[in-house]
């Protein structure tokens, strides 16, 4: 018997759709290359465009859609805003994604 993913009321269509927000927003590749750089460590908007040789307003762009998901935390440091990895968020998407393709 084929378990029922597709009904839109179920908990697993519910996963399914949070599951799609987040890989549409690591989708891009720009967005990638930056996630790369935060597992390393935290970085400010200028540190990342500098070495990703992107336009600063991009990578502000990606840095807000990323952080609109919580996949990025965010302190101040002076002047400056240093962004990481919110590993809690990274870790629950790991898990959910690791139960939809399980099951």
């Amino acid at each position: 018997m084929v378990k029922n993913c597709c009904n839109k009321d179920s908990k697993k269509a519910q996963e399914l759709l949070k599951l799609r927000g987040f890989l549409k927003v690591i989708s891009d590749t720009n967005r990638l290359r930056i996630l790369c750089l935060l597992s390393k460590k935290e970085l400010c908007v200028c540190e990342i465009f500098e070495v990703l040789k992107l336009p600063q307003n991009l990578v502000s762009h990606h840095l807000a859609k990323m952080k609109d998901s919580s996949l990025l935390e965010e302190r101040r440091e002076g002047t400056f805003i240093i962004y990481s990895i919110n590993q809690e968020v990274l870790k629950k998407y790991k898990v959910l994604f690791n139960q939809i393709i399980k099951s």
